[in-house]
């Protein structure tokens, strides 16, 4: 019998390390996604600048054009000015190049508000190509190093459980299949009794149930969350002898 206990804790040591195996195994997936959906997302941002800075720059010339008509025209009304005939056609030149005057200053203006702002963006862009190449390059060391580590955990995860297959021969199958149903539903199916106390779920034991277990002829299950049981000695940390309960 305590063979068969025995043969049932390295099996759920076994376990518990394909389990933590197929964690890490499966978190190196998540981390690789998680790094390409940085990627993606600065990428997006770069393209969102890339497309405000075409857009500032075509206003920008519209603006100049617009100076430029506008400038075009002033010379006109200036030549009318000088071809004034009388006074109100002088008053009506003169507001027409007050307001063509006023409409440069507020297109020059406007220019100058945008090539501050086609600046802001050429320097954002600059910024987050830098971060977008730096980001791609340990998108890339993430992935080779992942898809390696993968290779490595789905190694160790067969190598464990082909460990496994050879172990639970060693147990008797109505005693694995009850060892795999409490596995499956509780996780940890074995679990050491501790001065009379189930650790699985803390409930003390019953006197002549814990008496007999001490004794190791037979496999006992916790009444409590049905656990296997296995009596763990305690020793005095002061003598290094067995503690009596």
């Amino acid at each position: 019998m305590q063979e068969e206990l025995a043969a049932l804790e390295e099996l759920q040591k076994l376990d518990l390390d394909i389990l933590e195996l197929s964690n890490e195994l499966g978190s190196i997936p998540i981390a690789i996604e998680e790094t390409r959906e940085n990627v993606s997302h600065i990428g997006e941002i770069l393209e969102r600048e890339r497309e405000r800075l075409r857009e500032s720059e075509e206003w920008r010339r519209d603006r100049e054009k617009a100076v430029e008509l506008q400038s075009d025209l002033l010379t006109k009304s200036k030549a009318k000015l000088q071809l004034a005939r009388n006074e109100k056609e002088n008053k009506a030149a003169q507001r027409e190049i007050d307001t063509i005057r006023k409409n440069i200053q507020e297109r020059e203006k406007e220019t100058l508000d945008v090539m501050e702002a086609i600046e802001q963006y050429r320097k954002a862009i600059e910024e987050h190509t830098v971060e977008f190449s730096e980001l791609e390059k340990h998108l890339k060391a993430t992935e080779e190093e992942g898809n390696e580590r993968m290779r490595e955990m789905e190694s160790a995860i067969g190598n464990t459980e082909e460990r496994r297959a050879q172990l639970s021969s060693r147990v008797p199958d109505k005693l694995l299949r009850q060892y795999e149903r409490i596995h499956k539903r509780l996780g940890l199916a074995l679990v050491p009794v501790i001065e009379g106390s189930c650790t699985g779920c803390n409930i003390g034991l019953q006197p002549q149930m814990y008496n007999l277990l001490q004794r190791g002829n037979k496999i006992f299950t916790c009444p409590n969350c049905f656990r296997i049981l296995v009596y763990k000695k305690v020793e005095d940390p002061e003598s290094g002898a067995e503690k009596q309960d």
